[in-house]
């Protein structure tokens, strides 16, 4: 990121230094390097200023085929691509696919994060391989229709230490499969206190405090109060997902919970916590199945959910 900040302010520099003395790259190879990367269609005249993104295809290229995510749309079309008549270029804050359905079986420990990530890359290999498709980790920030432009800014780490970097990719053809995000219903306290299961780094989240929870609550001198707070788990929302996860915690608890951690194995209990009927979308006869399975594991509140989760 500095390189391209350098560049930007001294045009004419004639080589850039990093940190090592002994490493130097002359400004032609640079302008080779970022060839593919250019705003202007037209070659007779090469400016640093023009490199800040993909520039519209040429008379002799094949079009560009721009998706805007990586979930299950953007994945499945860029699976089916001919990648022989169109050049793909992803743009997405993450680097792969979900596979959201077993999401909820990594947070318990029963499938690895691995199992249900794949890789952008080898859903479409033309994205590692051809020299006119590419993926970029990176946001939408913008589109102009009228000119063929997707406005985008570089996804920086959480701590900031990187200044997000904005470009530009023309396309001949724009797919938009962002998807969308997770609904609380107006439902007070749970984007504050609640973790959302829709990414790895959730799953992840939700294993690590789990597990922190179990260890903690057999710490000696630690009272029975404190025991049931840290190892009382709620679900918000009766759906597919948290009736999944539901069941996976249930298991967990008797199969793992009850055999490693006998101490603590009387404290533990879920409470799932919805509005209407759980799994309101599916069979009647399904509803009551999983209502009367989910009853004789763990505490099923329904109805209650704007009276539990307390107001901010």
């Amino acid at each position: 990121m500095s390189l391209f900040k350098h560049l930007l302010r001294n045009p004419t520099a004639k080589s850039y230094s990093y940190s090592s003395p002994s490493i130097i790259m002359p400004s032609n190879l640079i302008l080779t390097c970022l060839s593919h990367f250019t705003t202007d269609a037209s070659p007779s005249t090469v400016q640093l200023t023009q490199y800040s993104g993909l520039g519209p295809t040429k008379a002799n290229e094949k079009p560009r085929v721009v998706v805007l995510g990586s979930g299950w749309a953007g994945c499945r079309l860029m699976k089916g691509i001919d990648t022989s008549l169109y050049d793909v270029v992803c743009v997405s804050p993450r680097n792969h696919m979900v596979f959201t359905p077993l999401l909820a079986s990594t947070c318990v420990g029963t499938l690895e994060f691995r199992s249900v990530a794949e890789p952008i890359a080898r859903i479409q290999p033309a994205i590692s391989r051809e020299p006119g498709s590419y993926f970029f980790l990176s946001h939408c920030a913008g589109i102009d229709t009228d000119n063929h432009v997707v406005h985008c800014e570089t996804v920086t780490d959480e701590l900031r230490t990187l200044e997000p970097w904005k470009f530009k990719i023309s396309y001949d053809k724009l797919v938009i499969a962002l998807g969308a995000e997770a609904s609380t219903f107006g439902i007070h306290g749970v984007k504050e206190n609640a973790i959302f299961l829709r990414e790895v780094h959730h799953a992840q989240e939700i294993r690590r405090k789990l597990l922190l929870n179990l260890m903690m609550s057999d710490v000696p001198g630690i009272s029975e109060e404190e025991k049931s707070r840290l190892l009382h788990c709620v679900v918000v929302g009766g759906g597919p997902t948290g009736v999944e996860f539901s069941g996976e915690l249930s298991d967990f608890i008797m199969r793992d919970v009850r055999q490693r951690y006998s101490h603590v194995k009387d404290y533990i209990h879920v409470t799932l916590i919805e509005a209407n009927e759980i799994l309101s979308s599916f069979d009647d006869r399904l509803r009551h199945y999983a209502t009367k399975q989910l009853s004789k594991e763990f505490v099923l509140c329904v109805g209650l959910s704007r009276m539990l989760i307390p107001r901010s």
